[in-house]
C-alpha cells in the first residue's frame, strides 16, 4: 500500500538510512542560540529524570524513496532537518572528540588508548544515518569532517560549523572541569532517550505539498491529531476502511460535543482554557493519561498512548476512549453529579483525573457518597481551635472562604429546586473575589476620579434614606463636596477620609466593625467590578448588582439572593443596610446548605 502513514516515537540510535533534503527546503540555518537551547533542554531534562524520562524531539517527516544496493533504506527529508542535523553533529562532535581521560579513569589505563578511540567513540558515537543536500552535493562530506578552512566557502556550511563549534563552546563553558563525563553521559542520553515523533508517508504523497502546508503552518501537531494518526492511519499491514471509518465518525461527534453547549460541557470537565486547545479532545487524553498541570512534556500525552496502543489492539483502546466520553456525559447529565463534581472542580479542590481514580470500581451510590466526602474535606477547618463559621477571617482563611461561597452558591442551587444550572462555563471564565457586603474602609481610593465617583455613587443613597429630611447637612455637605471636584478637578486626601467615614457611619447600622472580615459580611463577587465597588456600602452596592444583574452580567446566585435581602424574613425588612439581623440569617442559611458536609467534618475530625 503506497498511500500509507506510519507514525511512531523513535529513539535516536534507531533511525538509520539516507535523508535526501530535497532543492525545495533550505539549507542547516540553526544558530547559536537554537543549538545551545536544544542542549540545555536535553542536558536539563537527563539531569532533572536521571536517564529514565524520554525527550522528544517534535516530528520528523519522511518518504521512503526505496532501497540502496547495500541494504541501506533511503528517505526524503520533507520536514525536520534541522532538529536531526543538530543531533547529527553533536553525535559526529562526539565521535571525534571524546578523549581518552574518561577512558582511563572508567576502564582502566590497560585499556589501549588508540583502541579506545577507534572503537568506543565508532561503535557508540557514530550515527547510524546520513544527510545529502540535492543542492549542495559536497555537504555530507563536511558533516563527516568539518575542516574550519572551508566553513566560509558556503552558507549551508558555515552554520554547520558554528553549530560544531557552539557545542564544544557549550561543553567547556558549562563543564570545564569534567568536559569529557559530561559529554559521554549526555550522547548516550540522546541515543537511548531521546526520540523523534516519526512521521512516514507513502509514496504516492506529494513531498513538496505537505512540506508547504507543514511549514506555513496549517497542520497544527496536537496531541490529539498525532494520537489520531495513531488510531486511523493506514499501515504496511492495513485496516478495515469500514471501522475507520467509525472511529473516525466518533472521533468528529466527540470533538463536536466538547465544542456545543456554549462551553457548558468543556467548563464542567475542567477550568483549563477551551483557547488553549485547538483540538478539544485532547482533554479526554490528558484524562485518560493522567497528565499533570506540572508535566513540561508537550508530548507526553501522545507518548503515553503510542505505549499504550503499543500493548492493546486499536479497537480496546478506543473503547476505553469512548467509554470515558460516555462516563463524563452521564455525569454532565446527572444534576447531583454535575454540581458536585462541578464545585470540585471549580474549586479546585480535584480534578477529572482524580474523579476517574475514585471512580473505578465503585457503584454509583458509592460514587456520590465519595464526592461527598471529597466536597467536605475542601472546606474542612478544624485548625487552629477554629470550630464554627464565625472564627473564619477574611485575612486568615481567604481560600477556604472562597470555597465554602462557592459551595454555598453551588448547592444552594440543588437544595433549593431552582430551574437553572449553576454556569461554572461563567465562573470560570472570570476572576472572583470575596467581596464585603457592606465596607467601612477607603483602600484604594486614592485619585480624585476615585474619590469623586465614590461620592457620586452614595450620594442617592444618602438622600434615599433622609428622604424625610430635605435639608439633610450630610447630604447638602456631599453635594458640596461634588460641585466643588468637578470646578477645580482637586481634593485633599484628608477631607475624603473624614467625608468617607460620615458617609459610611450614616449608612451603617452599627459603626461596630468587628463583623466586617467575618463570613456573615462576605460573598463572591467578579473582580473586574472597580475599586470603588469594593469599597462601597451595602446599598450602594446593592443598586450596583441590581443594575449589572439587569444588563446580563453574571452575579453568583446567592450573591444576588443576598443583596435583595432574600434571607432576612422578618416583616421589617429595610433595604439600605446590612444589619445584625440580615448577617444572622445569611449565616443561618450557609450552615443550614452546608450542614451535610459539616457533618461529615465533624465526623471525621
Amino acid at each position: 500500500m503506497e498511500n500509507y502513514v506510519i507514525l511512531e516515537a523513535k529513539p535516536i540510535k534507531d533511525i538509520r538510512g539516507k535523508f535526501y533534503i530535497p532543492a525545495y527546503q533550505r539549507g542547516y540555518r540553526w544558530e547559536r542560540t537554537q543549538v545551545k537551547t536544544l542542549l540545555n533542554d536535553l542536558y536539563q531534562c537527563m539531569e532533572a529524570n536521571g536517564q529514565e524520562k524520554d525527550y522528544c524531539l517534535q516530528p520528523v517527516v519522511v518518504q521512503k524513496k526505496g532501497v540502496q544496493k547495500k541494504g541501506e533504506l533511503q528517505y526524503d527529508l520533507i520536514d525536520g532537518q534541522q532538529r536531526l542535523t543538530t543531533i547529527y553533529i553533536l553525535l559526529r562532535y562526539a565521535q571525534q572528540n571524546f578523549g581518552t581521560d574518561y577512558a582511563q579513569q572508567n576502564f582502566g589505563t590497560d585499556y589501549a588508548q588508540q583502541n579506545f578511540e577507534t572503537d568506543y567513540a565508532q561503535q557508540n558515537f557514530k550515527p547510524k544515518f546520513s544527510l545529502e543536500y540535492e543542492t549542495r552535493e559536497k555537504t555530507q562530506a563536511f558533516l563527516d569532517n568539518m575542516d574550519p578552512q572551508l566553513a566560509q566557502t558556503n552558507i549551508d556550511f558555515f552554520h554547520i560549523y558554528q553549530a560544531y563549534t557552539t557545542i564544544k563552546d557549550w561543553l567547556e563553558e558549562t563543564f570545564p572541569a569534567d568536559t569529557d563525563s559530561h559529554l559521554y553521559k549526555l550522547c548516550n542520553y540522546v541515543k537511548e532517550k531521546v526520540k523523534v515523533i516519526w512521521y512516514e508517508v507513502g509514496a504516492e504523497a506529494d513531498p513538496i505539498v505537505l512540506f508547504t502546508r507543514l511549514n506555513v503552518g496549517k497542520i497544527q501537531l496536537t496531541n490529539a491529531e498525532l494520537i489520531r494518526a495513531l488510531f486511523l492511519s493506514d499501515t504496511p499491514n492495513g485496516m478495515e476502511n469500514r471501522r475507520k471509518y467509525e472511529m473516525a465518525i466518533q472521533w468528529d461527534d466527540i470533538e463536536k460535543q466538547l465544542r456545543d453547549d456554549d462551553g457548558a460541557f468543556w467548563a464542567f470537565i475542567t477550568r483549563k482554557r477551551a483557547e488553549d486547545y485547538p483540538t478539544r479532545i485532547d482533554i479526554l487524553f490528558d484524562l485518560m493519561c493522567h497528565k499533570q498541570d506540572a508535566e513540561k512534556d508537550p508530548l507526553f500525552t501522545f507518548f503515553k498512548m503510542e505505549e499504550r496502543l503499543k500493548h492493546s489492539d486499536r479497537d480496546s483502546v478506543w473503547q476505553e476512549v469512548i467509554n470515558a466520553f460516555l462516563q463524563l456525559k452521564e455525569w454532565y447529565k446527572d444534576n447531583v453529579c454535575y454540581h458536585k463534581i462541578g464545585y470540585l472542580i471549580a474549586s479546585g479542590s480535584n480534578t477529572m483525573a482524580d474523579l476517574f481514580d475514585e471512580a473505578r470500581g465503585k457503584r454509583k451510590s458509592e460514587f456520590k457518597d465519595r464526592l461527598d466526602e471529597l466536597i467536605a474535606e475542601s472546606i474542612t477547618w478544624r485548625t487552629n481551635d477554629k470550630d464554627s463559621y464565625w472564627d473564619l477571617d477574611y485575612h486568615k482563611d481567604y481560600n477556604r472562604i472562597c470555597r465554602i461561597l462557592l459551595l454555598f452558591n453551588v448547592q444552594s442551587i440543588l437544595y433549593n429546586g431552582v430551574q437553572q444550572r449553576f454556569p461554572f462555563n461563567k465562573y470560570n471564565n472570570e476572576e472572583w473575589s470575596i467581596e464585603h457586603i457592606h465596607a467601612q474602609n477607603s483602600e484604594g481610593l486614592k485619585t480624585v476620579d476615585l474619590q469623586l465617583e465614590w461620592l457620586e455613587w452614595h450620594l442617592p443613597s444618602l438622600k434615599a434614606i433622609h428622604c424625610d429630611e430635605p435639608d439633610n447637612e450630610l447630604v447638602r455637605d456631599v453635594e458640596k463636596v461634588i460641585d466643588g471636584i468637578r470646578q477645580s478637578g482637586r481634593f485633599i486626601r484628608s477631607d475624603f477620609e473624614d467625608f468617607f467615614r460620615r458617609v459610611v457611619n450614616d449608612l451603617s447600622d452599627t459603626t461596630d466593625t468587628d463583623y466586617i472580615n467575618t463570613l456573615p459580611n462576605l460573598a463572591l463577587l467578579s473582580c473586574g467590578h472597580n475599586t470603588c465597588l469594593s469599597n462601597s456600602t451595602f446599598d450602594v452596592k446593592r443598586n450596583l448588582i441590581i443594575k449589572m444583574d439587569k444588563s446580563g452580567e453574571f452575579i453568583p446566585y446567592c450573591t444576588k439572593m443576598t443583596f435583595l435581602k432574600y434571607y432576612e424574613n422578618s416583616s421589617d425588612v429595610q433595604v439600605h443596610f446590612w444589619g445584625q439581623k440580615d448577617r444572622e440569617a445569611y449565616l443561618q442559611a450557609i450552615q443550614h446548605v452546608i450542614a451535610p458536609y459539616y457533618d461529615l467534618i465533624k465526623f471525621n475530625a
